[in-house]
């Protein structure tokens, strides 16, 4: 208990050293990095009715990714390349939750290469060499899936993809908090038994996701969290309960907390 506390009060040290001196200075805490894996300008993947989108919804609660590992002691940054949110309710969130706009969008897909491995390309390039320049502990980039625009009976597989030399042991731990607390549960999330896959990827230097291969050259371990389709009734129901959004995320929190534990 003893050293919890010490390492709490050391995290919060430096999250103070990092609001009062800037990015150059918080190398040093090496935190976790979370990305909300859209933006305004492009949302992502969306329910067929409208009523869930990656982009506002990681927008609304990544702060409860953030909350659950920073309670555990450990520091940690959420990122949005693109620009700053123009609604109000998405704005406080965001604003609760410190968001960093990096202000560099992905904007009709654009890729950009990476300013320590420029051999690799990639949409997500611009938080892929945040996290470098801050010698991150991993990064997390919080998605949704979705396979049509069209609603569907029963959801596939589960998925967490990861950086092939880095990234496994991650996504495994987040992968095993989902089927603990989320996955077929009474009052969790639906999933006709299908359970949790984890896909480690090597991308190839043009195609969007090489943000994920410039991570692997500098050690940090990358995960996507694509486990909830939008296109499949029992997820958005889901997901659309505060409640169970708040568990959801703090659920992934969990899993990357418990691989840090495992780190130490």
């Amino acid at each position: 208990m003893m050293i919890l506390s010490l390492k709490k009060k050391c995290s919060a040290l430096l999250l103070a050293l990092v609001a009062l001196t800037g990015v150059s200075d918080a190398a040093s805490s090496h935190p976790v990095v979370l990305d909300i894996g859209h933006q305004s300008t492009s949302r992502g993947a969306g329910a067929p009715d409208g009523s869930v989108n990656e982009y506002e919804f990681w927008s609304m609660y990544a702060g409860e990714v953030k909350a659950a590992i920073e309670e555990a002691g450990y520091s940690c940054v959420i990122v949005n390349r693109g620009n700053a949110p123009t609604k109000i309710a998405i704005a406080e969130a965001c604003e609760a939750a410190g968001v960093v706009q990096l202000n560099r969008p992905d904007r009709g897909a654009k890729r950009y290469p990476s300013t320590h491995y420029p051999e690799h390309i990639g949409c997500g390039m611009v938080s892929a060499d945040y996290a470098i320049d801050l010698a991150a502990r991993c990064v997390v980039f919080l998605h949704l899936n979705s396979v049509g625009n069209s609603w569907s009976t029963t959801p596939p597989r589960g998925l967490i993809i990861c950086n092939r030399r880095h990234g496994n042991a991650l996504a495994e731990s987040v992968c095993e908090a989902m089927r603990r607390d989320i996955l077929d549960r009474p009052g969790g999330m639906p999933n006709a038994g299908k359970g949790i896959s984890v896909l480690p990827r090597y991308i190839g230097s043009q195609p969007s996701a090489g943000w994920m291969n410039a991570l692997d050259e500098a050690g940090i371990p990358a995960i996507v969290f694509e486990a909830v389709y939008v296109n499949n009734r029992g997820h958005v129901t889901f997901i659309r309960n505060d409640t169970n959004a708040r568990k959801l995320a703090r659920t992934i929190g969990t899993g990357v907390v418990n691989w840090l534990e495992n780190q130490d």
